[in-house]
């Protein structure tokens, strides 16, 4: 809090925020905090240094942030809106891994949703954040360049510029198309989905490539039956209807996510198709719903309450050691055989 008196900016030292120093400082908000905490990138002159120090001095802002520390605070970012998580159940287990890890520990968690208002006035103060989604290049630098620890979940980068942990979809993929083809299945089909980021780019998924080189090396028809659209079960219904309206159905279909599997699975009841003598089915996620499908459905197990935990532990521990080199993880997939694939 300020008060104006005779032309002087005179400070409460027990309410003194990083925009008081800021403002006393001619300095940017960001700029003081990543001066004050250390970051080793930052390069300011050597006045600009004596004049934070001694805007810090003034408003008595380094007594108060220490009492703060005490507890570290952490933003959590996503990517989607309230509603939109609410409807993906991948996406709310890596939530809750984040979750959970950093409550364990003490941490406070400030929750940021894509059409949150003044998000970004939420974020001030926060000693490390994750982001939680797919994010542009454009929001990924504005991001690292505001704040001084920040880790991406669910998303990687090449080369490899920014702190990412991932899960490793590409060899997964290799894995499904070798074991349908394992089966027998020469006709397979594709269902997948975009994810639209904020420049209006589409976030390159790695397990369209893969499954494309894998078909063509194994000699799999897959040409008439390739299509992506959303990662619903809506989508995934009328993909699969779209499918079924050919001359020649596939003998298998591989589906990027659980809901795109239900969807389609529907759809191929509907056309009094068995599942698997007629058509086999094997998606990705392994949600909870997945094993209560009829039949249960194959699918490949994605960790997504350790990616969230990943996340959260390793970005206590770049705030603790102070490491800035960036790292990209990936994070093992699993395929989990039920009945719906034979």
């Amino acid at each position: 809090m300020r008060l104006l008196v005779s032309n002087v900016f005179l400070y409460n030292k027990d309410m003194a925020t990083l925009k008081d120093v800021a403002a006393l400082a001619h300095v940017s908000a960001s700029t003081i905090s990543r001066f004050l905490n250390q970051d080793p990138t930052l390069s300011i002159p050597e006045e600009t240094k004596r004049c934070i120090l001694e805007a810090v001095r003034k408003t008595g802002y380094e007594k108060r942030q220490k009492k703060e520390k005490q507890t570290l605070k952490i933003g959590l970012l996503h990517w989607y809106t309230l509603d939109q998580e609410m409807s993906d159940p991948y996406y709310l287990q890596v939530r809750g891994g984040v979750e959970s890890y950093l409550a364990s520990n003490k941490v406070e968690i400030v929750r940021i949703f894509k059409n949150d208002l003044h998000r970004w006035a939420r974020l001030e103060g926060i000693d490390g954040l994750i982001c939680l989604g797919k994010f542009s290049k454009r929001e990924m630098e504005t991001l690292t360049s505001t704040y001084i620890h920040v880790v991406f979940l669910d998303m990687e980068t090449a080369p490899i510029q920014y702190n990412t942990i991932s899960l490793d979809f590409k060899t997964a993929m290799k894995d499904v198309v070798a074991y349908l083809h394992g089966l027998g299945h020469e006709r397979i089909g594709f269902l997948g989905g975009y994810e639209i980021l904020e420049d209006q780019s589409v976030y390159p998924d790695p397990r369209v490539g893969s499954f494309l080189s894998e078909a063509k090396s194994r000699n799999i028809t897959y040409n008439p039956y390739f299509l992506i659209d959303r990662y619903t079960m809506e989508s995934g219904y009328a993909m699969m209807r779209q499918l079924l309206e050919q001359e020649n159905t596939p003998s298998a279909v591989v589906a990027c996510s659980d809901p795109i599997a239900i969807g389609a699975m529907r759809a191929i009841k509907e056309k009094g198709y068995r599942i698997p003598e007629d058509i086999s089915i094997v998606s990705f996620d392994d949600i909870e719903d997945a094993k209560y499908c009829d039949p249960p459905l194959t699918t490949v197990h994605a960790p997504a309450l350790e990616l969230g935990k990943y996340g959260a532990m390793l970005l206590l521990n770049l705030i603790e050691k102070r490491v800035d080199l960036p790292f990209q993880m990936l994070l093992p997939c699993t395929l989990v055989v039920r009945e719906s694939a034979a």
